[in-house]
């Protein structure tokens, strides 16, 4: 089987764990399509010479060229379908229905859902998934983006502070249950959602910060730490994902996506 793995750098706790769970096997195969900053060549989906479609606004620095012929299954990771992406939203958009409605623009809760459906269908990641299927019959998942780690409920100042500010409201919850919601509403539509894996998760909304890429004891000015990366994960979280791949590869996961 050939494993299609498209995203941003949240395939960056994926690759070298996969490339270690499947070295010397030839029944697992994978080709990475990796947006970068620093990419220059756009995005596209081809059949052989046949260019299907093309993301201007998604830059790899290799291997920009998506062939649907040439995989087996497609798996999308990250690309900004996320919970951060919703929880940024607090500051500006709420509703009456918010415990904190002062000093933001007030949306009807209709208006609101709105927002948050153009949000995620809006993203990278939904706009791609979109083009796959309109292009293939082959299986398509998405891999959820890890939810950010728990040490950043300990920065109560600077710009990360709005989770800690985030998480002490009663707005919290709804928040996470819009996000939850619409991965179900992915899962149902025939995308299959690889949810985070279990034993990663800490409290609502986190991941415990030893999965984290950031040493939260790394006090050091440059360290990943010290610049607020609460967003990347490290090897072992990696290698649990890799395990949900693998999966993949049973017929009755397969069966489940068409």
């Amino acid at each position: 089987m050939k494993y299609c793995f498209i995203g941003d750098s949240h395939l960056g706790h994926v690759m070298p764990a996969w490339r270690e769970r499947v070295a010397g096997n030839d029944s697992y195969k994978a080709g990475f399509h990796i947006e970068r900053t620093y990419g220059e060549l756009p995005m596209r989906i081809i059949d052989g010479t046949e260019e299907l479609a093309c993301f201007d606004d998604i830059r790899c620095a290799y291997s920009p060229d998506i062939d649907v012929k040439s995989y087996d299954v497609f798996v999308v990771f990250g690309m900004h379908f996320s919970f951060t992406a919703l929880a940024k939203t607090y500051g500006k958009f709420r509703t009456e229905e918010h415990e904190r409605s002062a000093g933001s623009y007030l949306l009807s809760p209709a208006a609101h859902k709105a927002m948050c459906h153009d949000l995620y269908a809006g993203s990278k990641a939904m706009r791609v998934i979109e083009a796959l299927r309109l292009n293939t019959s082959k299986p398509v998942f998405y891999a959820q983006q890890p939810l950010p780690l728990e040490w950043v409920l300990d920065r109560t100042e600077g710009p990360l502070r709005f989770f800690r500010d985030l998480s002490d409201s009663e707005d919290f919850g709804s928040l996470l249950a819009e996000y939850e919601d619409r991965l179900l509403q992915l899962d149902a539509s025939g995308v299959g959602v690889l949810a985070q894996p279990e034993s990663t998760l800490g409290r609502p909304g986190f991941t415990q910060s030893r999965f984290g890429l950031a040493d939260a004891t790394d006090m050091s000015p440059e360290s990943a730490f010290a610049k607020g990366d609460y967003f990347h994960m490290n090897a072992e979280y990696g290698g649990l994902v890799v395990e949900q791949l693998i999966e993949l590869s049973t017929a009755s996961a397969l069966e489940r996506s068409e």
